[in-house]
């Protein structure tokens, strides 16, 4: 385990894409420390001979974020005094998916899981190949920023569909070309870490403060605008109000739904160029919410037409 190096600050974003075949591959494997430094973690056991992982995975200062396509395999998570105070959090999309240890693990409808603090191993064992997104986060900082802690977590966490908007953005986050490692500024950062710790707070369950109607619509805005899904409909599904009520919030600030996203997307997508030179039109706008080049040149095209 990598221990000598300081944490990256906040702003700095470094990806590695990680590549393994085989079941004799996997299990020769040291823990993927070297991509995954404050989780020191190894496979035990692989089903198949043939077994393939791929991972991208994004550091962000003490923030760790991955985006995996994992064999039917066990995953042992030792756990030590250096990653006693990280908080996981891992979404599956299959319910092949366990996770066991003999300190608390919340586990959620839809193959969610929350892993508290702690220094009890932690196995995670996939039946099947499936797909997923881990996140771990230092719990001190996840308890600043969202005055929340583990000693209290609610029997019910925020629906599937509250925590799907969030799992794309990290998707989108670990989405890029090239296969080489790539460091550098991100203008992301801040709303990468915002998203890890939403995504805690939803499977701990409690609520936050209630904000003001438009504040509330212009946050969801800012933390889930990379899903190209996102939508007024959706918006108004997880507030719990009519589109029609939506509409009326923005439009006593003078703004619409449609205004206020592409103006969100179009300034990140130009903060994500002009730090990122060497990304790709194509990899900005997944990372944007665009989904498509052509769709960002369309969005570009339409804010620089003069109004008539």
């Amino acid at each position: 385990m990598r221990r000598g190096r300081a944490l990256a600050d906040r702003s700095e974003f470094e990806l590695n894409k990680f590549r393994a075949d085989g079941r004799d591959r996997l299990l020769s494997l040291m823990p993927l420390t070297s991509y995954m430094s404050s989780a020191n973690i190894g496979f035990a056991a692989v089903r198949d001979g043939d077994a393939l992982l791929r991972a991208n995975v994004v550091r962000i200062g003490g923030y760790l974020f991955v985006h995996a396509r994992m064999p039917a395999a066990t995953v042992v998570w030792p756990r030590d005094e250096h990653s006693a105070d990280r908080v996981a959090a891992i979404v599956a999309e299959s319910p092949a998916l366990h996770v066991t240890s003999e300190a608390q693990v919340v586990a959620r409808r839809g193959a969610s899981f929350l892993i508290p603090p702690g220094t009890a191993p932690v196995t995670i064992e996939a039946t099947e190949p499936l797909e997923l997104v881990f996140v771990t986060l230092d719990a001190t900082d996840f308890a600043t920023r969202r005055r929340m802690g583990f000693d209290r977590i609610s029997r019910q966490a925020m629906s599937e569909a509250s925590i799907r908007p969030m799992v794309t953005f990290v998707k989108a986050l670990c989405a890029v070309e090239s296969e080489v490692a790539e460091v550098g500024v991100s203008p992301l950062a801040d709303a990468a870490c915002e998203v890890a710790c939403s995504i805690v707070a939803a499977l701990v369950g409690e609520h936050a403060p209630e904000l003001s109607l438009p504040n509330a619509i212009m946050k969801i805005l800012l933390r889930d605008y990379a899903s190209p899904t996102l939508s007024l409909s959706a918006v108004a599904v997880m507030l719990g109000v009519s589109t029609r009520t939506v509409q009326s919030a923005l439009s006593a600030q003078g703004r619409t739904f449609s205004g206020s996203l592409l103006e969100i997307r179009l300034k990140a997508a130009t903060e994500l160029r002009r730090h990122n030179p060497t990304m790709t039109l194509d990899a900005v706008a997944r990372a944007t919410g665009f989904g498509t080049r052509q769709s960002l040149h369309r969005a570009m095209r339409k804010v620089s037409m003069p109004s008539s």
